[in-house]
């Protein structure tokens, strides 16, 4: 029953709505590259700058969020490195590994199912792990995807082009400013409305991207790796995000929402990294394809846990 309940309460919705994407795409020639664009430059910073702007949390609490966040990506990608000298893998091949094992789909997936699973309030714990994943990609997936032939300039650079930092940092400056947006009657008061407005949009739209990019279809080009990334992703990384969360004594809401977040598949995102720099794109996309698949049934018992 618990676990019936979990699937259906959390996972269906999301379900519903991803397979729509993925329908929609299988139908029509959608233009992908301009509807991430959209997701990426317009309403993923609306949804990240009203989520800090409302946020009812303590500032320590929210620090220990975005350091578990650091922490779990750090720690997996320990954990996949030393998996990867193991079984000797070659640079272009442990590369795409860590690209599968440190970064999640905490944002198109881990979000919705956030807030389905707790509510507005461990959304936006979830946001905060999110925020923070979105600037470790940024950081740390170029050099990664590149196998070391990019240098810290680059990485630095592309950081600062992204529109997340920015929204994180008007947030903040509203937040801690005293400027009550959400309750403002005057012209502040209606812009940061428009901004909620396009806010809203995000998680639905998120949602259809990740069943549009699903459709595209792969194929699994080793099995083995494959097995192992996925076993990292979907096992190791929830029982590590766990050690984290009460090392760093986070309460009961946080810890379950930081556990959840690390349970997610690997970010689809990653391909794109896996293309640019040609550390096995393909072996990858299968890896996004077939964590995300079997992440129904891990979420679901995760689920049944946690809640």
């Amino acid at each position: 029953m618990f676990i019936l309940s979990a699937f259906v309460d959390v996972l269906l919705p999301v379900t519903v709505v991803v397979a729509s994407g993925y329908a929609l795409r299988r139908r029509f020639a959608l233009d992908l590259p301009s509807l991430n664009r959209l997701s990426m430059y317009v309403l993923g910073p609306a949804l990240i700058f009203t989520t800090i702007v409302r946020i009812d949390m303590a500032g320590g609490e929210a620090l220990r969020i975005i350091a578990a966040s650091v922490a779990v990506c750090l720690g997996i990608g320990v954990i996949g490195l030393i998996t990867g000298t193991i079984l000797r893998l070659e640079r272009s091949s442990l590369a795409a590994l860590l690209l599968c094992v440190m970064f999640m789909n905490s944002g198109n997936y881990g979000l919705p199912t956030s807030r389905f699973a707790f509510g507005e309030a461990g959304f936006q714990r979830a946001l905060l792990y999110f925020i923070a994943q979105t600037i470790l990609a940024q950081t740390l997936a170029v050099p990664i995807a590149s196998a070391g032939r990019s240098d810290l300039r680059s990485a630095v650079r592309q950081m600062f082009a992204m529109p997340q930092i920015y929204a994180v940092a008007l947030g903040l400056l509203a937040r801690f400013s005293g400027i009550d947006l959400p309750h403002r009657g005057d012209a502040l008061g209606s812009v940061f409305r428009g901004v909620a407005l396009m806010a809203d949009a995000a998680l639905p739209l998120l949602l259809l991207l990740l069943g549009m990019q699903l459709a595209n279809g792969t194929t699994v080009e080793d099995w083995r790796l494959t097995a192992t990334a996925a076993v990292l992703r979907l096992g190791i990384s929830p029982v590590l995000a766990y050690g984290i969360a009460r090392a760093l004594m986070l309460d009961d809401l946080a810890l379950r929402v930081v556990v959840l977040e690390a349970s997610m598949p690997s970010a689809v995102n990653m391909v794109l990294y896996s293309l640019e720099f040609n550390a096995r794109p393909r072996f990858v996309a299968g890896v996004v394809v077939v964590t995300t698949l079997l992440s129904l049934v891990t979420l679901t018992l995760l689920l049944s846990v946690l809640r």
